[in-house]
């Protein structure tokens, strides 16, 4: 054995021996440090710190949606506009205070920047000043109509996934209130656990909880979640939680009613979507399938009397 082998490896030894004593002295703690900052970055964005932090000094896109939201003006929330954006924010789950303020701000950002992209389009494809003008009113109109459209859209699913996700809800009620909870205990548990597993219907129990414990009664807490979701499901639920709190009646026969009756509620609405999906198939076998169907059956037929016609002339 060569005293060069012998050297090389007595070094990757003490190389791997010193790898080994820093890894185990300071790779715990890293790791830990590491949770412990992931943590903080948490906690800092669920109370809204960091929109004023050092993630705003980074992103070009957030100092400049910053320094817009100090000058456009905010939108007027006593109106019956105002109040149906609020409203629509709400079920969007856009709940912070500065939602609809941000909200205007992306409208006019949009609007000018695909403002300028279609002016852009229009003078780069060699049409007139004027060609270029209408592409540049065409996009900022497209600019102020996307945010609206997407603020509604997001409505619609986030409604339609409570919707499914509320007869799953109501079980696990049932389940935690027949083991001896209160139902504001259950409902805490269960909208912790649900907003953990990325559930929308969870945001809104947990704010269900924070009210209930902010002071609000159960009554109002359950007529606040019903207005601010709009789903039809939870307002008959939310009334009979409410006259079985106030009647001082059990708490589990009314969610196994409720559960009972939401699924009977879904069944029919499954079966009224599987009857329109027969007269939503129709159209595009008309204007599509049945033109082709009748291209392929005819077409060698009219073919064959076109060849035919021709070797008669």
């Amino acid at each position: 054995m060569s005293t060069l082998f012998i050297s090389v490896a007595i070094f990757v030894l003490i190389g791997g021996a010193a790898f080994a004593v820093y890894f185990a002295v300071y790779g715990s703690h890293r790791v830990v440090e590491e949770r412990f900052a992931d943590i903080a970055v948490k906690m800092r964005a669920s109370q809204g710190a960091l929109e004023g932090g050092a993630m705003d000094d980074a992103s070009f896109a957030r100092t400049l949606f910053k320094w817009a939201s100090s000058r456009v003006p905010a939108p007027n929330m006593e109106t019956p506009q105002g109040e149906k954006l609020a409203q629509t924010l709400q079920q969007a789950g856009f709940i912070r205070a500065g939602s609809a303020q941000a909200y205007q701000v992306a409208r006019i950002l949009s609007a000018i920047a695909l403002g300028v992209i279609g002016f852009a389009i229009g003078s780069l494809s060699g049409s007139a000043f004027s060609q270029g003008v209408l592409y540049a009113v065409a996009g900022a109109a497209v600019g102020l109509f996307a945010p609206s459209y997407y603020l509604g859209r997001r409505a619609r699913q986030r409604q339609l996934a409570i919707s499914r996700q509320l007869s799953d809800v109501l079980d696990l009620l049932v389940v935690c209130v027949e083991a001896g909870l209160g139902l504001y205990e259950a409902i805490k548990i269960v909208g912790t656990e649900c907003e953990r597993q990325g559930q929308e219907i969870g945001v809104e129990l947990s704010l269900v909880s924070s009210e209930i414990s902010a002071g609000a009664s159960l009554g109002q807490a359950l007529r606040n979640l019903a207005e601010r979701t709009a789903v039809e499901d939870i307002k008959p639920l939310a009334a009979t939680l409410i006259q079985s709190e106030q009647l001082g009646a059990q708490i589990s026969p009314a969610l196994h009613a409720s559960s009972d009756a939401l699924r009977t509620r879904r069944r029919l609405r499954a079966e009224e979507a599987a009857q329109r999906a027969s007269i939503k198939v129709l159209f595009p076998l008309v204007l599509f399938i049945l033109p082709a169907m009748i291209l392929v059956i005819v077409g060698p037929a009219m073919i064959q009397i076109l060849r035919t016609l021709s070797a008669a002339h």
